[in-house]
């Protein structure tokens, strides 16, 4: 399932990247077990410290749980909101409320990143980008890969509690996010406000990244009530 890893400067920032995307990808299921910290070091071609590293910060984002004696486990989506947020309404002032905060969240994540992003950061949202763009009339890959977009901004920003956070929002967010991406003509708009968010994230520009940011998040916002309002969206 994993590829090897070579560069030495971010062995345990790769092998995060490629679980965590595992795992939004949906070829780690939740509650399933991982191989042995043995096995997947194996499988990265890297020791088993850097892997002990990269499980060690997966686990403190919400993403893995550890269980002793019994293995590595992908956390279920009932984990994280427990442990994060609780049960929260998904509709109507539930999910404005979501939006509210989400905006706070991704438009600091955004302005972070432009400022704390590695090279590694901007390579991986390109790489998120284009196969957004080449499955853009594949609703569930899109919904994947716009959430896998948002998570690796939030990365970008290094900072633990923001991404662990940001996990949570977007399991919450997820069939908002499918209802959205469903209006005629949202997928193309969402990805070209991505590409502004990225460009801004590359050019370390953090006004910028905020502001497309937000500009984005209010645009699916309006999208999203618009349609439930009987609005064309």
């Amino acid at each position: 399932m994993f590829r090897p890893v070579s560069d030495k400067r971010a062995l345990s920032e790769r092998v995060i990247s490629q679980i965590a995307d595992a795992v939004i990808q949906g070829e780690l299921k939740p509650g399933q077990r991982l191989p042995t910290e043995r096995e997947l070091a194996e499988q990265f071609g890297v020791s088993r410290t850097v892997v002990r590293d990269a499980i060690k910060t997966l686990s403190g984002r919400g993403m893995l749980r550890v269980r002793q004696g019994a293995g590595i486990f992908v956390a279920t989506s009932e984990e994280r909101m427990e442990r994060e947020l609780g049960l929260l309404p998904l509709e109507g002032a539930g999910l404005r409320d979501l939006f509210e905060v989400r905006k706070v969240l991704e438009a600091q994540a955004a302005e972070w990143a432009a400022q704390r992003r590695s090279a590694h950061h901007v390579e991986r949202l390109r790489r998120i980008l284009r196969e957004a763009r080449e499955h853009q009339d594949e609703l569930a890959v899109l919904s994947e890969r716009d959430a896998r977009f948002h998570v690796g901004v939030a990365e970008a920003s290094q900072n633990l509690v923001l991404v662990r956070v940001m996990l949570t929002l977007l399991d919450l967010l997820a069939a908002s996010r499918l209802r959205s991406l469903g209006i005629p003509g949202r997928p193309q708009l969402s990805l070209e406000q991505h590409a502004r968010v990225l460009e801004a994230i590359e050019q370390r520009d953090p006004h910028e990244a905020r502001r497309a940011m937000l500009f984005h998040l209010a645009s699916v916002e309006a999208a999203i009530f618009s349609r439930e309002e009987g609005g064309e969206g």
